[in-house]
């Protein structure tokens, strides 16, 4: 295969002389044309044993739901919209630090004028709903980098959302550790998932210690 590839570039740099020699005034020893041609082989080999190396590096990682410390829970919360049925739908997840689920929850409620403010009822029902189920130190996890930025942040929030979140936060208990964190909606799927379900459900719907039984392929695949 090698003596192919070089008999090929052989007869590539005669070529490309010849037509040096036509079009310039230029001479090209022919002693230089095996030197020319074996360096140029060299060449093409370097470049397509450097690419795929190179093409590693640009390959995305995937973003998964990454668990909370010992001790601790984490409860994930989204929002997905339907307006032809002018309704909002709220989805959340508690989960251990072995990813099991202790309770997830679907509910449906009236559209407010702004996603945000949707967003901001999500992470409101989180709180309320993970303080219900008896913990008062909790990761509290979304997709919406205004929301969290807005739960991290001592200011007053003049936003349209931002009396919904001061509510939140003066639902806390004194005694509550609670720390806020923000994820991409790829890392945040099954809360994302329970949101859309929503469209399907009257009111709200519990699951204890478990998910729906259409999102458990999802709920196992999110996990690091």
């Amino acid at each position: 295969m090698k003596n192919v590839e070089l008999m090929a570039s052989v007869m590539w740099t005669i070529w490309h002389c010849r037509n040096q020699v036509q079009t310039s005034s230029k001479e090209y020893p022919l002693s230089q044309v095996i030197s020319a041609a074996s360096q140029a082989l060299a060449t093409f080999h370097d470049s397509i044993s450097v690419t795929p190396k190179q093409s590693l590096h640009n390959v995305p990682t995937q973003i998964r739901w990454s668990p909370p410390s010992v001790g601790t829970v984490k409860v994930n919360f989204s929002r997905a919209i339907f307006k032809d049925i002018r309704k909002v739908g709220i989805g959340m997840i508690v989960r251990d630090s072995n990813g099991q689920a202790i309770a997830s929850l679907s509910e449906q409620t009236s559209l407010p004028f702004s996603p945000e403010i949707a967003e901001a009822m999500a992470a409101t029902r989180a709180i309320s709903f993970v303080q219900d189920l008896g913990f008062t130190s909790f990761i509290l996890e979304g997709d919406s980098v205004n929301v969290i930025n807005t739960l991290n942040s001592d200011e007053k929030s003049l936003s349209n959302y931002g009396h919904v979140l001061s509510s939140a936060k003066s639902m806390l208990v004194a005694s509550s550790c609670v720390s806020f964190s923000h994820v991409r909606r790829a890392g945040n799927c099954v809360a994302h998932n329970l949101a859309k379900h929503a469209r399907h459900v009257r009111g709200f719907t519990v699951w204890t210690e478990d998910v729906p039984p259409h999102l458990n392929s999802v709920f196992l695949a999110d996990h690091d």
